[in-house]
């Protein structure tokens, strides 16, 4: 069994029979005639027995996606809840929602869901507890009060627990994904794979033995050329056979002490070359003897520590690799605790909503500005990430940076991130924010600094997607004369903003708010792009989705 936090209540998942489970509420999937006879519907009413088969049966015929309450009979619940013809995706979603506002209005405190959808309906189980989940998120976050302190999912085939169990074993730190694999590190899909070796790069048994003998004999004559190494350094060669583009060698650390210094080391050297996605072996639980337990638990802190340090870093997939039974089971366990650590700690209420929308650690003191620019040294780590950033995107256009301006703007950013808090919740599972650049005219600029984007600027430049404020992907774009207009003394400005991007679809003239996602008609879009495989163009029509972070001068 594992469980989660969602809003203030607790969820967890495991495998049993649910008519013998103990809640308030069990979910029946029922169909709209209330006389579904297959299935899990047929084991909860044989269970109930024939007074509630009695009672369905005078409830009458009932419209699709409605909820109908009963008594439970023989079982040890109060209440059954029917969700009818719940047979897709967004319909479990719905049925979910309706499912906890009867708890509410029936004052049901905890209930118990079957895994809707696996049966018939043949819907698959990652994306049946997909949409329960989303559902309870929903309902979490559109609900001020509720009664409800317990959802139980119950998958009673074992098949069925094992793929929600896998579910599980994922964690979204500071917006990027961290997923427990239990497998083989080398067909990992990923860019660049972890390899800890030797001082000569030729360890010939364990991990490091198998990824070198799948990677081939390119890569071992690369090791060849570059060894020896040092416990400071590391290499990079490419990945051979390998699924990954590169393989980052070094000698991994030898105690539970060094492990979070490596990790940022190892995860630093990945931002440097722009790698998003990597795959970490077991670290610490082969040569060093590390407890399985511990070594999970240094490697989620060392990722804790690189994402506070570095709130742009290109990295957006993290693969811990499992190797053995006995490692992935102690790894997965204390996944399981960290994880429902991390969850109750989030930002939903109280002093941890104060922290939530609290300044920046790298502002200022502000005293009592409400707003101010600070021109940052060209020597500080932040000015060089924003510069390299910068620079690596405006090619092939020339220009010389005169100087990045931080903004610390108390209102806007507190505006942003309850923003950003609903697009987290309402899509927990997907990157939901990008850096962007937005090239505009020194009085715009000074506008949006002091008061933030607004769509009335819209129009000026363009609206082929829709009227609202446009972000490019790459600063070229914003270095245009026609979107950052030379000043009198011919500098330019861009705002690099922080955006809410979310879920997006193809942007369209016609747009003047955001459109619907498509699966949902209730559910808008956060933004709108130029190609939605590929974008490169993101337009938001909600003023508080972006932040300007930075304040950029140039001239060509």
């Amino acid at each position: 069994m594992y469980k989660v936090k969602i809003g203030k209540s607790i969820l967890d998942v495991k495998k049993g029979d649910i008519t013998k489970e103990t809640a308030d509420a069990i979910v029946n999937l029922n169909n709209k005639r209330l006389d579904y006879d297959s299935g899990i519907s047929k084991t909860i009413l044989a269970a109930a027995g024939d007074s509630i088969r009695e009672e369905c049966i005078r409830s009458g015929k009932q419209p699709h996606g409605d909820v109908v309450v009963t008594g439970a009979g023989n079982l040890r619940y109060h209440r059954i809840i029917h969700l009818i013809d719940a047979v897709n995706t967004v319909k479990i979603v719905a049925g979910v929602k309706e499912v906890l506002k009867a708890c509410d209005q029936h004052n049901l405190r905890s209930v118990t869901f079957p895994a809707i959808g696996t049966g018939k309906a043949a819907i698959g189980a990652k994306n049946s507890l997909e949409c329960i989940l989303t559902g309870i998120e929903e309902y979490a976050l559109g609900t001020a009060t509720s009664c409800i302190s317990q959802i139980h999912i119950i998958a009673y085939k074992e098949n069925i627990y094992q793929e929600y169990e896998k579910y599980n074993l994922y964690l979204k730190l500071y917006g990027k994904d961290v997923t427990l694999i239990k497998g083989d590190i080398t067909k990992q899909d990923v860019e660049c794979v972890i390899n800890l070796t030797n001082c000569s790069l030729n360890r010939n048994f364990g991990v490091s033995a198998a990824i070198l003998s799948a990677a081939g004999s390119s890569v071992k004559d690369e090791c060849k050329t570059l060894a020896p190494i040092t416990t400071d350094k590391m290499v990079l060669t490419s990945g051979g056979n390998l699924k990954c583009k590169k393989i980052l060698h070094l000698i991994g650390p030898t105690s539970s002490e060094d492990m979070v210094p490596a990790l940022e080391r190892i995860l630093e050297e990945c931002v440097n070359h722009s790698i998003k996605t990597v795959a970490l072996p077991a670290i610490g639980t082969g040569m060093a003897f590390m407890n399985p337990s511990d070594s999970i638990t240094r490697i989620i802190e060392g990722l804790i520590q690189h994402f506070e340090k570095n709130t742009h870093t290109s990295l957006t997939k993290i693969c811990i690799i499992a190797f053995t039974n006995k490692v992935y089971q102690a790894y997965s366990q204390a996944f399981k605790t960290i994880s429902f650590q991390i969850q109750e700690s989030e930002p939903y209420s109280g002093d941890n909503f104060d922290a939530y929308l609290r300044n920046p650690p790298t502002w200022t003191d502000m005293d009592t500005d409400e707003y101010k620019t600070i021109e940052l040294s060209n020597k500080s780590i932040e000015y060089r990430d924003i510069e390299k950033k910068f620079y690596e995107s405006a090619k092939p256009y020339t220009c010389k940076l005169i100087k990045i301006e931080r903004v610390q703007n108390v209102k806007l950013w507190q505006s942003y991130r309850i923003r950003k808090l609903f697009a987290d919740r309402l899509s927990p599972y997907q990157e939901n924010e990008k850096l962007l650049f937005h090239g505009t005219n020194i009085e715009t600029a000074q506008k949006i600094i002091k008061y933030g984007f607004n769509r009335t600027y819209c129009g000026k430049n363009a609206t082929l997607y829709g009227c609202g404020t446009y972000f490019a992907l790459n600063a070229w774009y914003s270095c245009t004369d026609t979107y950052s207009v030379p000043d009198k003394d011919g500098h330019k400005h861009i705002i690099v903003a922080d955006v809410i991007t979310g879920k997006w679809r193809k942007g369209e003239s016609r747009y003047k708010d955001a459109p619907p996602t498509g699966e949902d008609p209730e559910t808008r879009c956060d933004s709108v792009v130029d190609d939605v495989d590929n974008p490169t163009m993101f337009v938001i029509f909600c003023d508080d989705g972006a932040y300007p972070k930075y304040s950029i001068t140039i001239k060509r």
